[in-house]
């Protein structure tokens, strides 16, 4: 039972990490980061979902502020992250060290969307890319009735650092409870042959 579950989060794990933070961090390592105050130019698909990436001062302190005008010239609405994110558990896998995602959106029609990011403020300085969204959309409800609702992103950012500890340290923990099982049948053994024989 316990081997099943840590191959069912190793298969889980691989997933996770295959099909979302690889992915996520190509793309952040293929963005090039631009200034604040500058425009950003990325041909999206229908549906294609991105995030909106920051560095300095201003993306630090909540003042970074961004606009998404897609081909039909109107803006994009976007959305803040989860609770917990990519941030709080994979920041050691982002290409670019001071990058943090800001919000997402998502592109109604097929074409050319320009971001634009500058500080609210106008005080300070900072730099911005478009790459992969890490936030995710939608929750799943887990639990015994399912009432508990998680967002996407927050049981990816936990999956993708807790399934390959399940899988190392699981099978770690069985076997080492295991040899001390044995260990302690072999000293009672060998200190009372006459119970060992009544066993």
């Amino acid at each position: 039972m316990a081997f099943g579950f840590s191959a069912f989060c190793g298969c889980v794990g691989a997933l996770i990490w295959v099909l979302w933070v690889l992915p996520v961090a190509a793309s952040v390592g293929d963005a090039h980061p631009e200034p604040l105050g500058s425009a950003v130019s990325v041909d999206l698909d229908a549906g294609e979902r991105v995030g909106i990436w920051g560095s300095g001062i201003s993306a630090m302190l909540g003042t970074m502020q961004c606009t998404a005008t897609g081909p039909d010239a109107a803006e994009a609405p976007q959305y803040g992250g989860p609770s917990l994110s990519w941030d709080d558990t994979l920041w050691w896998m982002t290409p670019k060290p001071g990058f943090e995602q800001s919000t997402q959106f998502t592109s109604a029609e097929a074409g050319t969307y320009t971001v634009i990011c500058d500080d609210s403020l106008d005080t300070y300085d900072g730099e911005f890319l478009v790459a992969g969204d890490a936030f995710g959309r939608g929750s799943i409800g887990l639990g015994r009735t399912g009432g508990s609702d998680f967002a996407v992103g927050t049981l990816l950012a936990f999956g993708a650092v807790f399934c390959p500890l399940i899988v190392v340290l699981l099978p770690a923990v069985i076997l080492i409870r295991r040899l001390v099982t044995r260990a302690r049948v072999s000293r009672t053994q060998g200190g009372d042959p006459g119970a060992a024989a009544v066993r």
